[in-house]
């Protein structure tokens, strides 16, 4: 064959490409696009900004089709290269476009499988009709079923290319085997846009091929390989940059969203759901009456970092404004991670969709692995999730990929541990034996509870068939109870969920004591806050109220290293702790100074105890009510303010973050909160009504689901009212009006307080 033969990749090819991607992107755009998100209409929101973020949705269109028509590029030249070696080089289009439809169709069906929640939306509110058939993949196949198809068909075209250099060794054949080491790098790098530029160029120039010669082939794939083992080496390498900290041990606060106290050890069919946490704690001190502060995502960890409520940095709800998020990591709210830099040691976050609060404020991490939110990259992955197609490779569900859009990073119907595992154990190798920290947070308990293949199976009814076979639609403004059927998949669902994170922290663990790390680690492991699974009138969710055990108690476990000398005969505490008591924990632990007041309590000075010597009192609040609608019990007895769709901006010069930035609402929420403190026996909960201030107090041992409201008549009524008022005058700076706590504004707050 001499230089003027017809190129291996004919224009034919490209025309063809791109009129199969226009053709599928249109297609799915029309009819597989929805303005509800998990059963929300956002319609008239997006209406609202339409005109000012034309500019986003354009680029968003043109990121997501430039990666479709970058994969259909690469199927469309593998499958002709295939019939070219085949010596069948004038294909119809038709007859290539079938091959390409039968590779996606069946890497679809391995991403249903893999995750039927991600399709959710498709098959329960777009077009139910359609759901026996996701049922009968999810009941009857596995992933390995179209990995083992999928993986046939490559072989054989692999087999096909090396049969061709095998017998002809000629540029040929070398430059298809430059084109598919190319073509892999990319996909598992991501670059699609590097992609379509490295196709522009094939097809302008591709026929000059001949013109390279043999040796320089063999020294492209040598670099080509090379280039594929380059992230190992960098790790290698970047570790001998750092300075090494000797004798400091790392520490690791691992964390899962939602995670309920009463789910360790719970057991199912004889088998506790929690295995790995359960040896876990053998190994640590369990504190059993642990509370979050707040149970909302973005306060909870603020007030966990930093030490302080959230009534004091003023990050109380998802959406604070910047003159509030700046307040985290300033002179007066340092964060655990700032502070452990101050003796050298290096930081980092790793998590899936609800550790997007990490890069929005300034918590002192030198690196943060896990996805950011805002509306830009709600608008890409609205319009990803349209593309059927296209899905299954951004998911990275099948034969690597998953890197292509950032933004589906954050996607919350994607449950899977195992990509912030990777990164996880990219840490460790990078950091070797350095003073390092790392923050965990996995996401998979979050609602809509969904875990991966095959954990989403595990304690669900294999014979139920309804919206919540995979998941669990998220509605605020829905107060209808499911049925008794119902709910226990939805509870089902919730324990599968725990039971994935419980795997994940195998994983971490596992590698830790490979790697030597584990015995001189500080190893801390809690939640965020808890959920509510339709106990009596809890409802589903967290945040909206303070009422029973499940909300605000999550687990503590802390490990210490093994030469720390703080083993105790005894390792479980039963008296109650917040989650503000882990900072002046490790604070004490390290000899670091703090010459602020804090009102969390160091755990060291207790350990090996089983209860306080003096009764202490915990303090919680709820978060912002996304809602005005519905008849849950807290909306009775809430001060009305409007539904989040009103009430949030979205803020271009913040990277279209969502934030409150009016004043009033920001006082208004702040006033409306309903306030707890509670002991080891009592809660009290603070209900400011229009009508007035309502006070509940609930015995918590002997009515865990606060059922009977023991106020005003019983003795700690008194008490306990009188300590809530002492906290939150002490660290918010509130006065009274009668029996109103009014919260001090922003900017009356003293920085140097």
């Amino acid at each position: 064959m001499g230089p003027n033969q017809a190129p291996l990749f004919p224009i034919r090819i490209l025309k063809i490409t791109l009129w199969f991607t226009v053709f599928f992107y249109l297609f799915f755009l029309i009819f597989n696009t929805s303005f509800t998100i998990m059963g929300v209409d956002v319609g008239d929101f997006l209406k609202q900004y339409l005109g000012a973020f034309f500019g986003v949705y354009l680029s968003t269109t043109v990121k997501v089709f430039s990666v479709f028509l970058f994969l259909h590029l690469s199927l469309f030249s593998l499958i002709h290269l295939t019939y070219h070696f085949l010596k069948r080089s004038d294909v119809p289009w038709y007859e290539l476009s079938a091959w390409v439809i039968l590779i996606e169709s069946l890497a679809l069906c391995h991403s249903m499988v893999s995750f039927p929640q991600i399709y959710g939306e498709f098959f329960f509110f777009r077009y139910p009709s359609f759901a026996p058939f996701l049922y009968f993949l999810t009941d009857h196949t596995s992933p390995g079923y179209f990995s083992f198809v999928l993986g046939f068909l490559i072989f054989g075209f692999v087999l096909i290319l090396f049969r061709q250099i095998y017998f002809h060794k000629n540029k040929e054949s070398f430059f298809s085997l430059v084109h598919v080491l190319v073509l892999g790098l990319i996909h598992t790098s991501g670059q699609y846009m590097i992609g379509i530029l490295y196709f522009a160029i094939l097809f302008w120039q591709g026929k000059h091929y001949q013109r390279i010669h043999v040796k320089s082939y063999g020294l492209i794939v040598f670099l080509l390989f090379f280039i594929y083992l380059v992230p190992g080496l960098w790790n290698q390498i970047e570790a001998l940059t750092h300075s090494k900290e000797k004798g400091k041990p790392p520490v690791f606060i691992i964390a899962a969203d939602s995670l309920r106290y009463d789910k360790i050890a719970h057991k199912l069919n004889g088998q506790s759901i929690t295995p790995n946490i359960d040896l876990f704690a053998k190994d640590s001190y369990v504190f059993h009456d642990h509370h979050t502060t707040i149970p909302r995502t973005f306060p909870s960890w603020a007030d966990l970092l930093t030490g302080k409520y959230a009534m004091s940095h003023k990050v109380r709800d998802m959406f604070p404004s910047p003159e509030e998020k700046q307040r985290i990591g300033s002179s007066a709210f340092l964060t655990i991670q700032q502070r452990l830099k101050e003796i050298g040691y290096r930081s980092y976050a790793i998590g899936s969709f609800a550790a997007d609060i990490f890069p929005r404020a300034n918590f002192g991490f030198d690196e943060v692995l896990a996805p950011n939110f805002n509306a830009r990259i709600m608008t890409v992955q609205r319009t990803a999730e349209s593309q059927l197609f296209l899905l299954p490779f951004l998911t990275g569900s099948w034969f690597s990929g998953g890197m292509y859009l950032e933004e589906m990073d954050g996607l919350s119907t994607w449950g899977d541990g195992r990509r912030i595992i990777d990164r996880f154990r990219s840490i460790l190798k990078r950091e070797g034996d350095d003073a390092f920290s790392v923050t965990y947070f996995s996401s998979v308990i979050h609602f809509p509870y969904t875990p991966a293949y095959p954990y989403y199976k595990t304690f669900t009814n294999p014979n139920y068939y309804g919206k919540y076979k995979y998941l669990k639609f998220v509605d605020p403004t829905n107060s209808t109870v499911p049925n008794e059927e119902e709910t226990k998949q939805i509870r089902g669902l919730f324990d599968s969920a725990v039971y994935a994170f419980d795997a994940e922290f195998g994983d971490i663990i596992s590698d830790l004591k490979e790697k030597g790390i584990y015995d001189e680690a500080i190893i801390i492991l809690t939640a965020d806050h808890g959920e509510a699974l339709y106990e009596d009138v809890h409802g589903q969710g967290h945040g909206e109220h303070l009422r029973g055990e499940a909300v605000t108690r999550v687990p503590l476990m802390i490990k210490f290293p093994n030469s720390a000398s703080l083993k105790k005969p005894n390792h479980e505490f039963f008296g109650i702790t917040s989650s503000v008591d882990i900072y002046p924990t490790l604070m004490e632990f390290f000899g670091i100074s703090t010459k602020q007041n804090y009102p969390g309590q160091s755990l060291l000075p207790i350990l090996g105890n089983t209860n306080w010597t003096e009764d202490r009192l915990v303090y919680a609040e709820t978060g912002i009510w996304f809602s005005d609608a519905g008849d849950h019990f807290f909306q009775k007895q809430r001060i009305p303010y409007p539904n989040i769709l009103s009430l949030h901006q979205v803020i271009p010069e913040e990277d279209y973050q969502i934030m409150i930035t009016d004043p009033i609402y920001r006082e208004t929420i702040a006033f409306s909160k309903h306030r707890s403190v509670q002991n080891s026996d009592f809660k009290l909960i603070y209900i400011p009504t229009r009508q007035g201030v309502l006070f509940e107090l609930y015995d918590r041992k002997k009515d865990p689901l606060n059922q009977k409201n023991l106020y005003p008549n019983h003795p700690m009524a008194a008490k306990m009212k009188d300590a809530l008022y002492k906290t939150v005058i002490q660290w918010e700076e509130a006065t009274l009006a009668g029996e109103y706590l009014i919260p001090s504004s922003l900017t009356e707050i003293n920085e140097n307080e």
